[in-house]
């Protein structure tokens, strides 16, 4: 665990020399930024240890607090979780950098480093800690550093709203957790986990109640719907970097407080399995058609990430339906392939949000509507998010399609009660994934220029586009060969299952042993173009390729604007779902022989915040106003009011 120790060491001393040296702009920027990269690389030593079958002790050290203890272990679960933690937070951290200088001063950078590295060390944490008070110490810290990293700009009006609906959501997540803490530790007479885990409760209605605060306190985290309303209001007003470690990580810090939590437990009731396939297909499908119906990139990858929550979700589901029908082998499969997917989400959306966040500084705006024509442009940054759209939608080679490759067998050769359901629902929410993806990176990256920002935008400099280029060449890597992945999810869903890890193994390596002729297929199906492409070059070298007009439809002056938009591209499938979707459109019709304009706009409230939340409070507001006019801010009233208080109680006591 000295690796371990070392790499939060190193991070909360990025963190403080990013502020000491806040004066002296270079030195701050490079002691935190060694800082970051040598705490990551310390922290995935002792993970790449852990799966290459080594075993390492818990680490103790007393503590002033009580029946706290820093007590550090790390299992293959643990371990697997790190491994997000610090590759995300390295290739994002070292992004940073590049987008804090070309931000200009809009952000203060010493600030965002400094909470930043807090946040990438309290996740560290988090995933090892063995003791109760620890785990909800460094939870809290996560939770804060991403609440001021969500308010880096807090000057606009729209950054402090999500700031108030993300720092209200993640503490009803605590107060819950502190509940379920607090019960589990009276009932174990101690904080640590193992001796919480040695006296769980078997069926009934105390492990039904520790279930439910497990899955408000760990869902608030994890943005399952209907748990989700703070992601699209949080995601996208923060800098770019630390959109990419809150869908990517924060998001999965929730998974792993719910696995950890069945790994509790001794016994898993059926209905937990159902209750989290239904909750997985319905945070899947909502999420993926309200990021269908988004203008905001940075909008429609936070409803993605609910989406991809909801394919977790349904993984865990399957996994705890087959620990419930004495099925290993299926319960293998789940876990595996929702760990599978952790690891492959955090990698393909994080490299999505930072090419958002070049996309964002190129053109001064997150509407995807005033893009247009990057793809000549800014070709590097198109290229990598072509590669993350595509992971995103689960296409082979890349990682995005091994784990949804896992969930999809496991589905099929599982119960047949609600597994049929959930394998249409990942079916439909697979379509429609493309469709969104295609629908946000052509209306980016091809046609012609919308605007004159579109015209002028250039790919960033290398320290943008270095990490976005090894978090896809890692899409592209995991998908064409993903066995050590595989076996490594594997071995943290023996884990969670309790499970022999040679058995969970063999179950997972079974279903998947189709996986590598299909990267190897689809890398030659991309070796394949780039040869064409290159032999294109080749014969084209020293001829004149001239370029014309498209044709415009029998107008002699089209125009950018006449071109397909995401709007109009996404139509035909929005029509499909309007019951669901509930889109507003305000429309502006031309009228006249001369109409002098027209305006169409549409706007998809969330079902949750805006159609049940912000009612709700509303209303609760207009009740508590009635209360308000007895505050009339003079003494003699309160006098009164404490003289008949006094005289009520005396009367009551008579």
């Amino acid at each position: 665990m000295t690796f371990l120790v070392a790499a939060v060491a190193l991070l909360a001393a990025g963190a403080a020399l990013s502020l000491l040296l806040a004066g002296f702009p270079r030195a701050s920027r490079a002691a935190s930024l060694a800082c970051l990269t040598a705490g990551c690389l310390a922290g995935l030593l002792p993970a790449l240890l852990v799966f290459g079958g080594g075993e390492l002790p818990a680490l103790r050290i007393p503590w002033a607090v009580p029946m706290g203890e820093i007590l550090l272990t790390m299992d293959p679960l643990s371990a697997f979780f790190l491994l997000p933690v610090f590759v995300v937070g390295l290739a994002a951290g070292v992004y940073g950098e590049g987008y804090l200088e070309a931000s200009r001063g809009h952000l203060s950078a010493p600030a965002v480093r400094f909470f930043y590295c807090l946040l990438t060390a309290s996740m560290a944490v988090v995933v090892c800690a063995g003791n109760a008070v620890l785990f909800l110490a460094a939870w809290e810290i996560m939770a804060l550093a991403a609440f001021f990293l969500v308010c880096s700009e807090d000057r606009k009006p729209e950054v402090r709203r999500a700031g108030l609906i993300y720092v209200v959501c993640t503490h009803t997540a605590i107060l819950s957790l502190f509940v379920f803490f607090a019960v589990l530790g009276g009932r174990a007479g101690s904080m640590d986990f193992a001796a919480m885990k040695a006296v769980m409760p078997g069926p009934g209605p105390a492990l039904t109640g520790l279930f439910a605060l497990a899955a408000v306190g760990f869902g608030l985290k994890a943005g399952f719907m209907p748990f989700h309303f703070w992601l699209p209001e949080a995601h996208p007003v923060a800098p770019s970097h630390a959109s990419a470690v809150l869908s990517a990580v924060v998001l999965k810090m929730g998974v792993y407080g719910l696995l950890r939590f069945v790994s509790f437990c001794p016994v898993v009731p059926e209905s937990w399995g159902l209750a989290l396939l239904a909750l997985g297909a319905a945070s899947a499908v909502l999420g993926v058609l309200y990021a269908l119906v988004q203008h905001d990139l940075k909008r429609l990858l936070a409803y993605s990430s609910i989406e991809n929550v909801g394919i977790i979700l349904m993984g865990i589901g399957l996994g705890c339906l087959g620990l419930s029908r004495g099925r290993p082998a299926l319960a293998a499969i789940g876990f595996a392939a929702a760990l599978l997917h952790v690891l492959n989400h955090s990698l393909f959306k994080s490299l999505l949000f930072l090419g958002a966040g070049a996309y964002n500084q190129a053109l001064g705006s997150r509407d995807i509507e005033g893009a247009g024509g990057l793809l000549r442009r800014m070709p590097w940054t198109s290229l990598f998010a072509w590669t993350g759209a595509a992971a995103a939608c689960g296409l082979p080679p890349l990682n995005g399609f091994i784990g949804e490759w896992l969930l999809y067998r496991g589905l099929l050769v599982g119960p047949a009660r609600g597994a049929a359901f959930a394998a249409a629902a990942l079916a439909l929410v697979g379509g429609i994934a493309a469709a969104s993806f295609t629908m946000a990176y052509g209306a980016l990256t091809l046609g012609e220029p919308r605007g004159p920002a579109a015209r002028g935008a250039e790919d960033p400099g290398g320290l943008m586009l270095w990490p976005m280029s090894f978090l896809a060449a890692a899409c592209l890597a995991l998908g064409v060969v993903p066995g050590p992945a595989v076996r490594a999810a594997a071995r943290a869903a023996a884990v969670i299952g309790g499970l022999p890890p040679a058995a969970a193994a063999e179950a997972a390596g079974a279903i998947s042993s189709p996986l590598p002729f299909v990267g190897a297929l689809g890398a030659g199906v991309i070796g394949l173009a780039v040869l064409f492409w290159i032999v294109r070059r080749a014969l084209l070298t020293g001829r004149r390729v001239e370029t014309g007009p498209t044709w415009g439809c029998g107008f002699s002056r089209p125009s950018p604007e006449m071109q397909y938009t995401a709007s109009s591209y996404a139509q035909p499938l929005a029509r499909v779902f309007r019951g669901l979707l509930r889109t507003e459109v305000e429309a502006a019709a031309p009228s006249g022989y001369w109409p002098a304009g027209a305006g169409f706009s549409t706007r998809t409230p969330d079902p949750v915040l805006d159609r049940t939340v912000s009612p709700a409070l509303a209303l609760l507001e207009r009740g508590l106003t009635v209360v308000r006019r007895v505050q009339h801010g003079r003494l003699q009233y309160y006098l009164l009011y404490v003289l008949v208080f006094l005289v009520l109680v005396l009367v009551w006591k008579l």
